[in-house]
């Protein structure tokens, strides 16, 4: 299309969109405006909606809201679940996470792979064991998913993580210590239902846990510390490829992606994303990997991963 063409098009979409807009416009005569029907009907959640999670059937999308909680909510944290069919939203506040409490809901979020169940993570760092009354600890939040309707089922506990040898951290006590405070921050699900398992990223010990969904056995850790201070790198997202057999970790204070060979457990290769020279400057901070995949240079399965040049991109 010539560059004439596109701008007419571009004209006649921003001049029918304003017209829309002004006819659901009603002006009082006190400067302010009242408006109607919005395209695409938005509709209120509760405070902080940091994740979402799309169901495998594709019908609903679930939010975790992560903020101080609202007035509807009983200043409650909660996880809301739109249905798309009938473009309805209810919302699902937890006890667990009233204002002030030890624990808060964070930013990992995810379907079970039949779709009856959704993981979430937990964290405190006040009590990350759970010791004291009413606190329940760093974990992930099973709950029960029937027809878009959410009810808490159990919790998998995370324990302290022994850091390497030489490694540190001062976030118990505020004195050095070799055990690193679990923060469930994003979660993936690889492996096929009913014997699936989960990756975790923990935010505050500078790892990635391989557990087992139904038991909660840690089989892997995955150790992205690259300090001897521990937290350092701070991992925040996931992405996994198709065929579950690597994961990608987005390391938000490292300003990098670090790859996750999942069939020989192991860490894998580093892309740096503008990685500033100077230790203490601003970095860019990844925190929401995708994979774009691509038939490699017109050869090998769509499902295979290849070199980044020509293959499988992540940004």
């Amino acid at each position: 299309m010539h560059k004439s063409g596109r701008l007419a098009v571009s004209i006649l979409v921003l001049f029918f969109g304003t017209c829309v807009l002004l006819s659901q416009t009603i002006d009082l005569p006190t400067s302010k405006q009242l408006l109607g029907k919005i395209p695409g009907h938005p509709q209120r959640l509760n405070s902080q909606p940091i994740s979402m999670a799309v169901s495998p059937d594709q019908r609903y999308v679930v939010t975790v809201n992560a903020g101080f909680g609202t007035y509807e909510s009983q200043y409650e944290q909660s996880l809301a679940v739109l249905d798309t069919l009938t473009g309805t939203v209810a919302d699902f506040p937890d006890s667990r996470t009233l204002v002030y409490a030890h624990q808060t809901l964070y930013s990992g979020l995810a379907f079970s792979r039949d779709g009856r169940h959704l993981y979430a993570s937990m964290a405190s760092l006040t009590d990350p064991l759970g010791k004291d009354k009413d606190s329940n600890g760093s974990g992930i939040v099973v709950y029960s998913f029937t027809e878009g309707k959410i009810a808490p089922e159990r919790l998998i506990p995370l324990p302290l993580e022994q850091l390497a040898p030489g490694k540190t951290t001062k976030l118990i006590g505020n004195k050095d210590g070799d055990k690193g405070v679990p923060y469930p921050a994003a979660i993936a699900v690889v492996g096929a239902a009913g014997v699936e398992k989960l990756l975790v990223a923990e935010n505050l010990s500078d790892d990635v846990l391989l557990m087992d969904a139904a038991s909660g056995k840690i089989e892997k850790r995955f150790d992205l510390a690259e300090s001897d201070a521990v937290p350092s790198t701070f991992p925040i997202a996931l992405a996994v490829s198709k065929d579950g057999a690597r994961a990608y970790v987005a390391l938000w204070n490292a300003s990098e992606i670090v790859e996750l060979d999942l069939t020989h457990n192991t860490v894998g290769r580093k892309l740096t994303l503008l990685k500033p020279e100077n230790p203490v400057a601003a970095g860019t901070h990844p925190s929401a990997p995708e994979l774009l995949w691509r038939r490699a240079c017109g050869a090998g399965p769509e499902h295979r991963w290849q070199p980044p040049v020509c293959g499988e991109l992540g940004q």
